[in-house]
């Protein structure tokens, strides 16, 4: 168990080292840089010099690059090139609206696409079944940004004064605002992810309950509850927790759409803004920052197995699972 966590991490840290990789070579051959966008249309030559001079621009960029990377080890993000503030500094800042909003958003959505998957699974081929599957498709359908955009009008022009319809105010600031705040965000972001594990759950549930193992339980006298509490549910949830965890991943890549619909401070916003302008070590810590977050969720969610699946756990412990 020990040596396929540590081989899992030693991937973790491959991709992560490949990603920066290819964000800081990709940056650079982006058209126009930092100079161009600190100065503004038209600069000079000899200004476009200076401030790549002054920023370090200047090296060959393997020298850079081998610069960042052990800057980087060193737990040194740089500064940004336009704020010429640390790094880490404008992520502490920006990270827990973005948590924040992921989290409530990932932790409704869940819960809701579990509880319709269950019902729809139990209630095959009902009229509630159908409601179910029909909503899920529909959901399924609308891009998380259209769907904010439409949710700002709404609530910007229309229904004005029941939920704010962009901007953030922090909970220590106004914890009953900022919860309100946060619904119109999360309600997009996490629509089409519901409506995914409501789906995937509700074909694992009717697939497990077609089984031998099941038939023989109900052959046994065992009661039709404790079938769907002990079994069915229980090894229907493991595909669906690949599921889940994967959405928690699209949930934290997701806010740089909904971010800026709802003109939120997060780290969504802050990449956009970071690439646009050009800020390589900005914008390079919040792809690392994204990308770790979704791999070790990924990571999390194969450990779980482990704790959900006997085989598996029985694979570990004689050796035979790798």
């Amino acid at each position: 168990m020990l040596r396929y966590v540590g081989r899992r991490v030693a991937g973790l840290a491959l991709v992560l080292l490949i990603v920066l990789t290819l964000v800081f070579f990709m940056l650079r051959a982006a058209p126009g840089g930092p100079a161009e966008a600190y100065l503004g249309m038209n600069p000079t030559p000899e200004k476009v010099a200076e401030v790549e001079r002054r920023l370090g621009l200047d090296q060959p960029i393997w020298v850079q690059y081998g610069t960042f990377v052990g800057n980087l080890l060193a737990g040194d993000f740089g500064r940004s090139l336009f704020s010429d503030r640390p790094v880490i500094e404008i992520i502490a800042e920006r990270l827990p609206v973005t948590l924040e909003l992921s989290l409530i958003a990932f932790v409704f959505w869940v819960a809701a696409g579990l509880l319709a998957g269950a019902v729809a699974a139990r209630k095959r081929d009902s009229f509630l079944d159908g409601c179910v599957r029909v909503i899920s498709v529909i959901a399924l359908s609308i891009p998380s940004f259209w769907l904010g955009l439409v949710l700002v009008v709404v609530f910007g022009l229309y229904v004005q004064g029941v939920l704010p319809s962009s901007g953030w105010v922090r909970f220590g600031d106004d914890p009953l605002e900022n919860l309100r705040g946060v619904i119109l965000p999360a309600f997009a972001l996490g629509l089409g992810s519901g409506a995914i594990i409501a789906r995937t759950l509700r074909a694992s549930m009717i697939d497990t309950a077609q089984a031998d193992y099941v038939s023989f339980a109900r052959a046994m006298g065992m009661p039709e509850r404790r079938i769907l509490r002990r079994i069915t549910a229980r090894n229907a949830i493991i595909p669906t927790a690949t599921v889940i965890g994967l959405m928690l991943g699209v949930f934290i890549s997701g806010t740089v759409l909904v971010e800026n619909v709802f003109n939120l401070p997060g780290i969504g916003q802050t990449i956009v803004a970071a690439f646009k302008q050009h800020d390589y070590p900005l914008a390079i810590a919040c792809t690392l920052i994204t990308a770790t977050v979704f791999l070790v969720t990924n990571l999390i969610v194969d450990l779980l197995y482990f704790v959900l699946n006997p085989r598996i756990r029985a694979g570990f412990l004689n050796g035979t699972a790798r």
